[in-house]
């Protein structure tokens, strides 16, 4: 804050004491940074989330969108809320689990059974120890939850229907622990890629292969890159709303409450109206485009190769265990 604001600011608290309103408005304005491309799903949870937090705020809060990877890559940009340089980032779970070992568990294949069996353990003890966990483990404070939605593979070529065809593979990964012990074990080479370099990765040759939500694909244009869809629906893909725990901390009460509100509100506009549509709807849009769409030759093997993964997360990761049970019990 700037020391004309600041002066500014403490004459107004001044003023509010001395009349008797002490809690008197004050505007806020914070920054919201995603990597996802303009227009996408992530991009809409954005500028959904600062239209609503000018709802109910009454104008007071208002927040800067900057898309694009405009502020950083997803790492990049979480790491500078953690540091307080940017406010806020829409930033995908498991990419918290430096931070909070167990959120590994959110990225684990096979342990959510649907959309509406995610956004319940989100909403309940799952998703409030996550929140627990990163607020005594950061400076970071996560008001929300929002869902892209399960994840396939797509490829430059033919996609393989057997792990047999799998093997050696190039498959890009996140620099995450699941992601590439996940293609290792299905016999793949991963080949650590930030999101936003994905295109330019499967452009050149650097991946031959990765894994993303059907949306997200049409989204980021990964049609242009990629001939074919395998569904496996392997993980079941989610971001949150990370904010620097400070800066939360200075807001009232009443605004702390808003921001969790406007979190939750938009959380629920875009997985209802927007996310779970577009799911539905994006393999046929993806076939329109030219991409084929196939399934696996034996569903089962790919479920089977992938299952001592939760087991290795649990024992990677202290505390993760009491999170993967509350998966498999729900």
């Amino acid at each position: 804050m700037s020391i004309r604001k600041s002066v500014l600011a403490a004459a107004l608290a001044a003023a509010a004491f001395v009349t008797g309103f002490a809690g008197a408005a004050q505007a806020e304005t914070f920054r919201l940074a995603h990597h996802h491309a303009v227009g996408g799903q992530v991009d809409i949870a954005a500028k959904k989330f600062a239209e609503v937090a000018k709802e109910y705020s009454n104008g007071e809060i208002t927040i800067q969108v900057f898309p694009g990877a405009q502020l950083g890559q997803e790492r990049e940009a979480l790491d500078l809320v953690n540091q307080g340089a940017i406010d806020i980032s829409i930033t995908s779970t498991p990419i918290l689990d430096k931070l909070f070992p167990p959120m590994a568990v959110t990225s684990a294949p096979g342990v959510f059974k649907g959309w509406e069996h995610a956004r319940e353990v989100y909403k309940g003890e799952f998703g409030q120890g996550l929140i627990a966990g990163v607020r005594e483990s950061s400076d970071i404070e996560i008001l929300g939850f929002i869902h892209l939605g399960f994840r396939d593979l797509m490829f430059a070529g033919d996609a393989p229907l057997t792990l047999a065809d799998m093997q050696g593979k190039r498959m890009r990964s996140p620099e995450n622990f699941v992601w590439i012990r996940m293609f290792e074990l299905m016999g793949a080479r991963p080949t650590p890629v930030t999101w936003g370099e994905v295109y330019t990765a499967m452009q050149t040759g650097v991946a031959e292969g990765f894994d993303t939500s059907a949306a997200a694909a049409i989204d980021m244009k990964f049609n242009e890159v990629s001939k074919s869809l395998l569904k496996t629906q392997h993980m079941f893909g989610s971001m949150l709303f990370a904010m620097n725990e400070n800066k939360f901390a200075a807001l009232s009460p009443e605004k702390q409450e808003i921001m969790r509100k406007v979190a939750a509100d938009t959380g629920d506009y875009v997985d209802l109206e927007v996310n779970i549509p577009a799911e539905n709807a994006a393999y046929g849009k993806l076939e329109s485009l030219g991409v084929k769409i196939v399934e696996p030759s034996n569903p089962q093997e790919w479920r089977d190769v992938v299952a001592p993964l939760n087991k290795e997360i649990a024992d990677r990761n202290p505390g993760a265990d009491k999170f993967i049970e509350m998966l498999t019990v729900n």
